[in-house]
């Protein structure tokens, strides 16, 4: 691994250390702000707490003293008007909105309108029988004579407007919060992303200027044309310069389809196996339907890579790979399988190997940072002897 690659796996592991939007920022404000915005859960309560001691010390300061005065029961006033919002926030507005946010939009509006109109009716009637046990049932008579309403149940609507106010300020507080921290943890995968894709694209680069590549393959096309087959030996240089300039061109921060990254497998097999002659043998196992499939740039490659160092390089002969994919469902499965016969009981320990397990990290990681938990990788032990690399991904016909 050369030291840029080595540089930029290590700046992508320390940003996936250091979760939060403030990893610029210098000095002890970047670690309390980390810390603050790594759990949203504890973020939900720390603010949860705050804001309602605010509007516990606003209403102390303007509502409560014209309703009640300066006095004790103007305090109870506040603390129970405060201690019902924050109950009907926490009990009831958090884990109806948590559902609503995983909706689409029309259903989002109509749950969040509908179960905010139902909690600020509710918060009135939870007010209003808290202040008649407070401040006496002759309380609850003098408002109705004051507003003139004789219907007890009528005496919450002149109250529902206000709580609704504050709801929604609520509900605002609480979707444009989650939304932030969805947008920060979208840009950080897509961050850490791009430096793993910038790393794989170091090591097609290596395949470009690797001389003992360019010299095995340019040697097998030389001694073709001593031999007078110059057919062969223009195919050969036909599929050297179309590797090569794929290994150029191709963007690894985008999708490709599964048949134009099977193409360029080919170009590159087709070199080295003049290199291997028939020690290396290749089955391409591909379904017709997955070959229209979008595929992150270069991913097979460091799979190839690793069946041909670690395992075809090391057979005098019978060296076999083979690469299948299929979809299942709504996934796509591509799997790289050879015959070496130096696989561990245990394939997690390649992982672990910085030697060996780079470019399978590497494969892992970027599958990680860009489908989440919608993608598995795993390595899978065959008998009597191989490795096969299996990966798992949505089944995407665009982007």
């Amino acid at each position: 691994m050369t030291k840029q690659e080595s540089e930029l796996m290590t700046s992508a592991n320390l940003a996936s250390s250091q979760p939060g939007p403030f990893l610029a920022a210098p000095g002890r404000s970047r670690q309390w702000m980390n810390w603050f915005f790594a759990d949203k859960g504890r973020m939900f309560w720390i603010l949860q707490i705050a804001g309602w001691l605010g509007f516990f010390m606003l209403h102390v300061l303007s509502v409560s003293t014209f309703v009640a005065g300066r006095s004790s029961g103007a305090l109870l006033y506040s603390v129970a008007s405060s201690f019902i919002g924050f109950l009907t926030t926490s009990i009831m507005a958090r884990p109806v909105y948590h559902y609503a946010r995983k909706q689409g939009p029309a259903l989002l509006l109509f749950l969040v309108i509908t179960s905010t109109v139902i909690m600020a009716a509710a918060m009135s009637a939870m007010k209003l029988q808290t202040f008649s046990l407070m401040f006496g049932y002759d309380w609850v008579d003098i408002r109705g004579s004051a507003t003139g309403i004789t219907n007890q149940l009528f005496l919450i609507v002149p109250d529902i407007p206000v709580n609704l106010f504050l709801l929604g300020s609520w509900a605002g507080f609480y979707f444009g919060i989650n939304y932030y921290l969805n947008l920060r943890n979208e840009t950080e995968r897509a961050v850490i992303s791009a430096r793993l894709a910038d790393q794989a694209q170091l090591k097609m680069l290596r395949y470009q200027l690797n001389p003992h590549f360019l010299f095995n393959t340019l040697n097998a096309i030389s001694t073709l044309v001593l031999e007078q087959d110059g057919k062969q030996a223009n195919k050969m240089l036909g599929q050297l310069s179309a590797f090569l300039r794929y290994s150029r061109d191709s963007d690894p921060l985008q999708k490709t389809s599964l048949a134009d990254e099977i193409r360029a497998l080919e170009r590159y097999l087709e070199c080295e196996k003049t290199r291997f002659g028939d020690r290396l043998n290749v089955t391409f196992d591909i379904e017709e339907e997955a070959r229209g499939a979008r595929v992150p740039s270069l991913i097979l490659q460091p799979a190839i890579e690793n069946a041909i160092k670690y395992a075809i390089a090391k057979m005098e002969a019978g060296g076999e790979i083979i690469i299948r994919a299929k979809r299942e469902g709504k996934r796509l499965r591509m799997d790289v399988c050879d015959n070496g016969p130096e696989a561990p009981e245990n394939p997690a320990e390649l992982l672990r190997n910085a030697t060996t397990g780079v470019g399978l990290v590497n494969m892992r990681d970027r599958l990680a940072y860009l489908y989440q938990d919608r993608s598995k990788f795993r390595l899978d032990r065959l008998e009597p002897n191989g490795l096969c690399v299996c990966l798992i991904i949505p089944f995407e016909t665009r982007g």
